[in-house]
Parts: structure tokens; sequence; C-alpha cells
């Protein structure tokens, strides 16, 4: 049976990182509905121009949408290839979303995959982040990397602080993904298909730590 994972954790729990080692340990399809959504907006498809009557509104996309653009991801994926789902579900309306689509696409998830972290190491992680902007492409350093912020400032950048991750802020975002995900975490415990994960530490530890809980759903 194909993988099917979701992958879940708070703002700074290494998501990205993670997302890119599943992928290539059990050969998944990535399905990113944003990022999805913002291609169809793009190419200015019947599902794009439908969304972005939303977006220009400052709306949420309509469930309908959303619904027939996971169709649409899933459909593309041959039928013994599995799937991760990178920022989808975000809530439980969501996951009843998904469990009928997956239903009638004739899929399943296998794992709920819920990265741990700790609402301190988010602040410090988020806090410490920089962009270092003026030396070409901005790119993404800690500001506790004496190395990295001395690259920066060598090659004539500056050290800029995204709003989005100024302590205060990070703490309102922690709050709201709490409060949205708490029973979406309940909701795949009482099915058996949440696995968590420690998401303290380096990169390596905690994509061991991911490949030995989904050992079990394989």
């Amino acid at each position: 049976m194909p993988v099917g994972l979701v992958l879940i954790g708070p703002p700074g729990a290494g998501k990205s990182t993670l997302t890119g080692a599943l992928l290539d340990r059990f050969h998944l399809a990535r399905i990113a509905t944003g990022e999805r959504l913002r291609a169809e907006i793009a190419a200015g498809s019947a599902l794009g121009r439908a969304a972005a009557r939303h977006v220009e509104r400052g709306e949420l996309v309509a469930d309908g949408l959303i619904d027939r653009l996971l169709r649409t991801s899933l459909d593309e994926i041959p039928a013994d290839t599995g799937f991760l789902l990178d920022g989808y579900p975000r809530n439980v309306h969501q996951a009843d979303v998904l469990d009928v689509v997956l239903r009638d696409t004739g899929r399943a998830l296998t794992a709920a995959l819920s990265l741990e972290l700790p609402d301190g190491e988010v602040v410090r992680r988020l806090g410490g982040r920089r962009e270092c902007r003026g030396a070409g492409a901005p790119w993404v350093l800690q500001v506790d990397d004496a190395a990295a912020v001395a690259r920066c400032r060598a090659a004539g950048g500056t050290l800029v602080q995204r709003d989005d991750d100024r302590p205060a802020v990070i703490r309102q975002r922690l709050a709201v993904y709490r409060a949205e995900t708490a029973p979406l975490l309940d909701r795949y415990r009482a099915a058996g298909l949440l696995r968590a994960v420690d998401a303290t530490g380096p990169p390596a530890e905690v994509e061991a730590r991911a490949f030995a809980a989904l050992s079990p759903a394989q």
C-alpha cells in the first residue's frame, strides 16, 4: 500500500527540512495546496480564477475549491506512488474534507506525523532568524551563526528581522496554531494514525526519529 502522510507542526519546527527527507526516503509526491493554488491563479485556470475572486476580497478560499484542488493533485499521482500533504489539513474541518477526497480517489492516510517543539524553542528559533539583504538574493540565517553573519556583512548585506518573527507575533501565531491543531491531533490519535516526533536537536536527529516513527506504517 502506498504511503500517505500528513505533516503537522508549529512554526519553526523544521517541516520544510523534514519534508525533503521524507520525499526521498519514501519516494513520495508532495502536495502543497498553497503553492498549487497560487500556481493555478497565476496560470489563470478556471479553478485559479474562482480562487482569485476570494483572494482579492481578502476571504479564505472556499472549501469546494480546495476539494477540487486536492482531487486534481491526487489524480496526477500514479496509483502506486505515495504522497505527502504539506500545509493541509490545518483543522478538523479540513481533515474531514480530506477524508472524503481520499476515499473518492481510492487512497488513504497511513500516518499523521506531528513534530513536537516547546513554545520556548519555537520563539528562540524564529526570534533569532534574520534575512541577509543587499548581498544578492535574500537568504535566511540565525543570529547566533557567527560565520553566516560574517559572510552577510562581508558581502555588504544587512540583517533584517521579519515582522512575523518578532516574539510577540510568534506567540500569537503559536496560540492560533495550538487552538486549531489540538483537536486535529486528537482526531488522528483516536484514529490510530498519529506519530509524534521530538523536533528538538539537529535535523539529522529529527529525521532519524521521524523514520523510526513511520516504520510501523509501512
